[in-house]
């Protein structure tokens, strides 16, 4: 066979035409699949080897768990964007609405300015018109006239100068430490002090009140005639006159109370109060239970003062309502 058959068998599997080549090339046909074969199948059993040893490891767990938590994770993350997109849909709807309602805000909000706006400018007309030089006169003089009828511009039918007197003060003992003690040629002959008499007079300038012991006490007045009462007036000096500068003796809770005779200890109770000693020196009170009846005696009775346990002092009581005649 020359050089050139021998390269040509060669190259083609010993295919070259001689008839001593056939049963080799078929056997070579049948080895290279098998072989093939048995290396595929021997690597896929060395993969699963591999596989069913490291899934049998610690880190190969690890690595499960953390995926088992991951895709938990991922799941909760969807279900919370779901929810902001819902949210997100209802917020536009929501301001939409506000868009269409805010303009008609606008526009009421603009026409109850202007309805204000008129009617302030009324209402500041008819103040300045009230408020004219006449009118402010004609106010302080009405104010004056009422301070000069004794503070209140009611009658007073306990003032003892209208016909009111003192019937008794029960168990009430005077105060009378202090006071001013009347002197001949050096030799003391009695004490000045103001009796219970004060509390129906007119004067009202520090030191002319009636000053009982402790905290608590009682007088009983007769008044001008019967009266349907209505009203009281309680009086004290105003702290900026006061010799101390304070009104701790002022009387605080009181109660009057309407008697059909001096010695009834059950009378009608017109009602109980508080003098406020901040407040304004003249304080009126409106009866709590009215009468039926019309009372010609009453009784003050004070329950404490404001904080002077020594003494109190009580200025002036006045009794309002109407004259039986």
């Amino acid at each position: 066979m020359s050089l050139k058959n021998a390269y040509c068998c060669y190259n083609s599997g010993g295919s070259c035409g001689l008839p001593g080549n056939r049963s080799t090339s078929w056997y070579c046909k049948l080895i290279k699949p098998s072989v093939f074969c048995v290396i595929t199948a021997m690597l896929a059993m060395s993969v699963t080897h591999l596989c069913d040893k490291y899934s049998t490891s610690n880190s190969f767990k690890a690595i499960k768990a953390d995926l088992g938590n991951l895709r938990s994770h991922m799941t909760t993350l969807s279900l919370e964007v779901k929810g902001v997109i819902e949210t997100r849909d209802d917020l536009k709807c929501k301001l939409k609405e506000l868009g269409i309602v805010i303009p008609k805000m606008s526009e009421a909000i603009l026409k109850l300015r202007n309805e204000v706006s008129e009617e302030m400018g009324l209402h500041t007309k008819t103040l300045l018109k009230a408020l004219s030089l006449e009118s402010v006169r004609d106010l302080v003089r009405c104010e004056i006239e009422t301070y000069d009828a004794d503070k209140t511009g009611m009658t007073d039918y306990a003032l003892e100068t209208s016909g009111g007197s003192i019937l008794c003060t029960r168990d009430t003992e005077t105060y009378s430490d202090g006071a001013p003690v009347l002197t001949l040629f050096g030799v003391p002959l009695c004490q000045q002090q103001n009796t219970p008499r004060a509390v129906i007079q007119s004067g009202v300038l520090p030191g002319e009140c009636w000053c009982f012991k402790g905290t608590s006490g009682s007088v009983v007045i007769q008044l001008l005639g019967p009266v349907l009462v209505s009203s009281v007036s309680l009086e004290h000096i105003s702290p900026s006159i006061s010799p101390t500068g304070e009104t701790a003796t002022a009387p605080k809770d009181f109660s009057v109370w309407g008697l059909h005779d001096v010695n009834d200890r059950d009378g009608f109770l017109f009602g109980e109060f508080t003098y406020d000693n901040c407040g304004s020196t003249v304080q009126h009170f409106e009866v709590q239970h009215k009468p039926r009846r019309s009372y010609e005696i009453v009784e003050l009775k004070v329950h404490s003062n404001n904080g002077n346990y020594e003494f109190t002092c009580i200025y002036r009581i006045r009794v309002h309502g109407s004259l039986n005649r």
